[in-house]
């Protein structure tokens, strides 16, 4: 008897200490940085360059409707005049009429090269919120400490701070040991077939790979993850897949006086809304790596609950669960973005539609999504089609312990101090996905500080980046480059 008492009172006990020991030695701590020198950085001169930019009004307003050739070919002539020893000293490449490409060769073409991305496109300004913005929207206009309008945040604040650097490394004479690309795509807004898609393909063509790759993103922000307070760096390791299933129901029509027990309308409603009570499957797991990064930033109990996922994994869905976005993390995602039924209120009508758009987690594919659409639905009467035309599956997870990532980790301590730095997935759609092929370490990140209410202004009202973003953005391009560029 007394064997089985002492193992009941201590299989509690252990499982208490390897739970407590397991969080305890979850995190990884950050490595100490070497002070630097400091840069001498002109930030109103970058405000001045990018002031320029917005004002070339190269608005993607759909695949038919692309940014007009007038004000990409401005823009281009723009860049020409604000950054005249990038446009002397490296070689210029015209891909697809209007993306760029700038190749600036290294001293030892035994190493890969690098690229830096962004893109010259911005979405449109909705015209009934004009009257709503403090500076006119494609004004430019340096007021208050900032830059106002349309791309200040995305994306031509990296265009413009990608060439200041270039333009300063150049004018000291740096000469990088492996090969620095910068390229910009001019159609990311609308998908980036014309624009990056074909310059991925030329530099396929020529047989370039790279060491990595960064691209916009995520960036420094402040309180991003439930329980975490203060700002971290996220870094998009990969970024989600799209799908978009067509729902087709059809019945026979009728006068709505005689309606039977199930309508087109009924049963597609049915589907829906079997598809949104069983969402897609959370894989908790995947936010391991971020909460293992974010070391003593993260509290206790999280440490605790993801060092223990084994344990605690039904506890960690339920908290990511309580908001959209971290909810967006752990699975894939499903919206009813369209419906389409009826021409008149008092007629059955024959047919309806739903477009319901899949944002695919890394691990899920196409299939395996329309597999369990179909296991959810469960009705014949629901015809499914794949709309093909915007279907690609999840990119790659670049890795978390490759020397390029480590750099770009330390770049950003360096540049924004000790904030903590965290993998994360990108949960929108972004040019660098097409570059996948070409390199196994693809970032996302943008270089600068955000709150809440900046973050609402991408895409949104009165957008605008700081002249404090702007010199820290300009900083951490002249590190990076000097640091990937070894």
């Amino acid at each position: 008897m007394q064997p089985l008492i002492f193992f009941l009172i201590a299989l509690p006990v252990a499982l208490v200490l390897v739970v407590l020991i397991r969080a305890l030695t979850f995190s990884r701590p950050a490595p100490a940085l070497p002070a630097d020198e400091p840069l001498k950085i002109d930030s109103l001169a970058a405000a001045q360059h990018l002031s320029h930019a917005v004002q070339c009004q190269t608005i993607s307003w759909s695949e038919s409707q692309p940014a007009s050739a007038e004000s990409l070919l401005q823009l281009h002539q723009t860049l020409r005049q604000d950054f005249p020893l990038v446009h002397q000293q490296l070689t210029l490449h015209t891909i697809n009429q209007f993306s760029l490409v700038y190749e600036w060769p290294g001293s030892d073409p035994a190493l890969k090269p690098v690229l830096f991305m962004a893109h010259q496109d911005v979405v449109p300004v909705d015209e009934a919120t004009l009257d709503r913005w403090e500076q006119p929207p494609f004004s430019g206009r340096i007021a208050d400490g900032f830059v106002w309008g349309r791309g200040t945040l995305d994306v031509k604040n990296q265009v413009t701070a990608l060439l200041d650097a270039a333009e300063h490394l150049l004018a000291r004479g740096y000469c990088p040991a492996r090969g620095i690309f910068l390229a910009f795509g001019h159609d990311e807004e609308i998908s980036g077939r014309q624009g990056a898609q074909q310059v991925s393909a030329w530099f396929a063509a020529r047989g370039t790979t790279f060491e990595a790759v960064l691209d916009e993103g995520l960036a420094v922000v402040e309180n991003a993850l439930p329980g975490v307070k203060g700002p971290i760096a996220l870094i998009g390791a990969a970024e989600k897949g799209y799908l978009s299933l067509k729902l087709d129901v059809t019945t026979d029509a009728g006068h709505s006086s005689t309606p039977p027990a199930e309508t087109s309308i009924s049963i597609l409603a049915h589907a829906l809304a079997r598809l949104q009570r069983h969402p897609q499957p959370a894989h908790v797991e995947m936010m391991k790596p971020l909460f293992q990064a974010l070391g003593p930033a993260a509290p206790f109990t999280l440490r605790l609950v993801f060092a223990n996922l084994w344990l605690f994994g039904g506890l960690a869905r339920k908290q990511l669960d309580a908001s959209p976005q971290s909810s967006a993390a752990i699975r894939t995602t499903t919206a009813p973005t369209i419906l389409t039924a009826g021409m008149k209120d008092n007629v059955l009508p024959r047919s309806a539609s739903a477009v319901v758009n899949f944002r695919l987690l890394p691990g899920d594919t196409t299939q395996s999504v329309i597999q369990r659409v179909r296991q959810t639905i469960r009705d014949p009467r629901v015809s499914i089609e794949t709309l093909h035309e915007s279907a690609r599956e999840a990119s790659p997870i670049s890795p978390t312990d490759s020397t390029a990532y480590q750099r770009l980790s330390e770049t950003i301590q360096r540049t924004f101090g000790p904030v903590p730095v965290a993998p994360f997935t990108m949960l929108g759609a972004s040019d660098a996905y097409h570059y996948t092929p070409l390199s196994a370490n693809v970032y996302r990140f943008c270089p600068v500080h955000l709150d809440s209410k900046d973050l609402s202004r991408v895409h949104g009202l009165n957008e605008r980046i700081s002249l404090k973003n702007l010199g820290n953005m300009l900083r951490f391009y002249i590190l990076l480059m000097q640091s990937w560029g070894k």
